[in-house]
């Protein structure tokens, strides 16, 4: 049996094989634009190539072993500082011992890569070590190249001179600088976003109970009277509660509300719903029902609760208010509706449903007989 693939993993596989590929491709147009030079110093004519193949080798390893995801990466860091140190110092120290060799014009248009390099360092190693290696590839990179041009005003001062110590200089330095805060910015972010989600659960689920808040109950119940289906509450309160919380104390009184929320979890489906309303209240909401279904959705819900023995407490009770949603209702004249059935209940002894009776549309009149 397959284990389920880490999300996190299979992002990083991802971002790898972004990085290769483009990788590869930036190796494929150095190559050409050597091959086209008019003229060729083998350096620059065997780097590229050698890795293109290198890239093409790393590509066909992370495909048929993902699990090598880490070594590939340090393997293409490794090889990609290599590559990018050895024409630093060759063309440096050329250009320091052959006379009227100008380093301006033999180092390959490397600048750039640099910076991808750095920032390469920066996102696939941790943060220690990502610091550590971009100061030692700084140092062996981009030093010599800065000290030559310091020590050659003229070449220094050129275009190209100014775009190297640009690009070995304060854009380096920014790269090292910046991506570590965009990290911290990110971590920052997605722990926000956890904290928000945890948050939503907290405001759609009641913690004790596991089922729907009252928050949430009460938009379910104002989108069931905005679309007007036909639909039905019941309102349910646990029968002398109080004297279980007394008796047996708020712990076990926790347990009595935890076993009632899951019988009657158990017993809803097909987009029933259950919210705590507030202490021992819950509040069901039961779509696409009419009274006699709403009398039988309320008295399977009593007949589950009364079957629940919840030691040391004993058998538990509760009553139960009905009521029909109507076509001019709005939400505190439901519940009004409801909570005067369960009031009835109540006081016909409790362990009981009783619906409410089906009201009169406001500015009718009831018709008088004879």
């Amino acid at each position: 049996m397959t284990q389920a693939q880490d999300p996190d993993e299979r992002y990083v596989r991802i971002a790898v094989m972004i990085m290769l590929a483009l990788t590869l491709f930036a190796s494929a147009c150095a190559t050409l634009i050597h091959w086209l030079a008019p003229i060729h110093r083998m350096m620059d004519l065997v780097v590229p190539p050698a890795f293109c193949v290198l890239s093409v080798g790393l590509i066909t390893a992370l495909v048929r072993r993902p699990d090598w995801v880490l070594g590939i990466v340090r393997i293409d860091l490794l090889a990609a500082g290599v590559a990018l140190a050895a024409p630093a110092w060759l063309y440096t120290l050329q250009a320091t011992l052959t006379p009227g060799v100008q380093l301006i014009d033999i180092l390959p248009p490397v600048s750039s890569l640099f910076v991808v390099f750095l920032i390469m360092l920066m996102i696939f190693l941790p943060g220690r070590l990502a610091f550590l290696m971009a100061a030692l590839s700084w140092v062996l990179i981009a030093l010599p190249v800065l000290v030559y041009l310091l020590l050659h005003g003229q070449e220094m001062w050129s275009p190209r001179g100014r775009d190297l110590l640009m690009a070995y200089g304060p854009a380096s330095i920014m790269v090292v600088v910046l991506l570590p805060v965009q990290r911290a910015l990110v971590g920052k972010i997605r722990r926000l976003a956890r904290e928000r989600d945890r948050m939503e659960v907290m405001l759609r689920r009641d913690p004790l109970t596991g089922v729907q808040s009252r928050l949430l109950g009460e938009q379910m119940l104002r989108q069931a009277l905005s679309e007007r289906i036909p639909a039905g509450v019941i309102m349910l309160d646990l029968d002398k509660f109080k004297a279980i919380n007394d008796t047996h104390g708020h712990p076990m009184g926790d347990k009595v509300l935890q076993a009632v929320a899951d019988a009657c979890q158990g017993l809803l489906r097909a987009g029933k719903t259950i919210s705590r309303w507030g202490g021992e209240e819950f509040l069901v909401i039961v779509p696409n029902v009419d009274a006699p279904g709403l009398q039988r959705v309320a008295e399977r819900l009593r007949l589950a609760i009364a079957d629940l023995s919840v030691a040391p407490v004993g058998q538990v009770t509760a009553s139960l208010g009905a009521t029909l949603l109507q076509g001019w209702d709005n939400q505190e004249t439901v519940l009004q509706r409801a909570d005067q059935a369960l009031y009835r209940a109540k006081e016909q002894g409790g362990n009981r449903v009783v619906a409410a009776p089906a009201p009169i549309a406001a500015g009718t009149t009831p018709q008088k007989t004879n």
